[in-house]
């Protein structure tokens, strides 16, 4: 079996749910073929595990200081060059595109009639998850950004709906020691000054920072450390920190509930999947959301404890053997076995 997969290079979340199934896929001898659209070609990915074969502009949002920027991404849309992106692929000997929420791997499949599954959290807001239902608008483009024949959501919680746990990535372990000074912080879309300005205050604690690039040096500025990107170190610091304070995306906190960490947010403004996923945090008292940089909130969510440790099982690998059974429009036994 030869399959098509198309990560959305956005953020790290993708990467790391794709990662994890391909690997399983890869594990039942199938070919799998990587397409990245929305990131250029110094995207970092685990080359043993992830082949490209093609890296596109795709759609993505401009974002500046947390929020969206509706002009500058209307703006910088190149709907003329998706479509020959799309065009001018071959897809000839592929049984099968998967699609992680990136559209050009989507309409590929859907010019050359190839059967298609999406795989992402976005496909969870088909169902009756909780979501922002006033923004009307950003939902009816979750609905058709990447379309698939077959979709399987993923949620922290099931809702009572056909949907699956996160995948989370088998590389790291809960650490046996943690320790209560220790803050993670992944703030990528957030202006750096302000981030330093709503830290340095609570000089109790050590907030390791993420989010640059992997040539920058570490830089510690009093309680501050700021870290190169590593995902070596991230996950040691993950493991080993009591809580969490990150964008309201959703792999990086579905690790901290896995964890037991606490977790406060802060969602993208106007950006529709970050604030129903601080809606649902709040609703699953997994977390505390926080609309700015508030320092308020910031004291309060430091004296709380940390939480209850949440467990899912191997997702990625089910998911992989429904892939292989072939009978993508059944789902009950999938969903069944990952939440029970």
């Amino acid at each position: 079996m030869r399959i098509l997969y198309g990560i959305q290079g956005t953020g790290n979340g993708h990467m790391t749910r794709a990662t994890q199934i391909i690997d399983e896929l890869q594990k039942k001898s199938v070919i799998v073929d990587v397409i990245f659209s929305g990131c250029g070609k110094d995207k970092f990915y685990d080359p043993s595990i992830i082949s490209p074969v093609g890296f596109y502009k795709g759609f993505t949002f401009s974002i500046k200081k947390g929020g969206i920027q509706i002009f500058h991404t209307a703006k910088n849309l190149s709907v003329g060059q998706f479509a020959r992106d799309v065009l001018s692929f071959d897809a000839s000997g592929y049984d099968l595109v998967i699609t992680d929420f990136e559209p050009v791997a989507s309409m590929i499949a859907k010019k050359n009639k190839i059967p298609s599954i999406g795989i992402a959290h976005q496909y969870a807001f088909l169902h009756d998850v909780p979501m922002d239902r006033s923004n009307f608008i950003a939902h009816m483009i979750i609905k058709h950004f990447a379309p698939a024949d077959y979709t399987i959501g993923m949620h922290w919680h099931h809702f009572n709906q056909p949907i699956v746990p996160p995948v989370i990535p088998t590389c790291f372990k809960a650490s046996n020691v943690t320790d209560e000074k220790l803050i993670l912080v992944y703030l990528p879309f957030e202006d750096k000054d302000h981030v330093r300005a709503f830290l340095k205050p609570f000089s109790r604690f050590t907030f390791a920072v993420y989010g640059g690039t992997r040539k920058m040096s570490e830089i510690k500025e009093d309680n501050v450390i700021w870290h190169p990107f590593s995902k070596t170190t991230f996950y040691d610091d993950l493991a080993a920190c009591s809580g969490v304070i990150c964008n309201a995306g959703f792999e990086l906190p579905a690790e901290a509930i896995f964890l037991g960490k606490k977790i406060l947010v802060k969602p993208l403004k106007g950006q529709f999947e970050q604030v129903s996923n601080a809606m649902a945090l709040e609703i699953l008292n997994s977390g505390m959301v926080m609309n700015s940089l508030d320092k308020n909130k910031l004291n309060l969510w430091l004296s709380q404890s940390s939480k209850i440790k949440r467990e899912y099982p191997n997702v990625a690998g089910r998911i992989s053997q429904w892939v292989l059974n072939g009978n993508w429009s059944d789902t009950k036994q999938l969903i069944s076995k990952t939440w029970n």
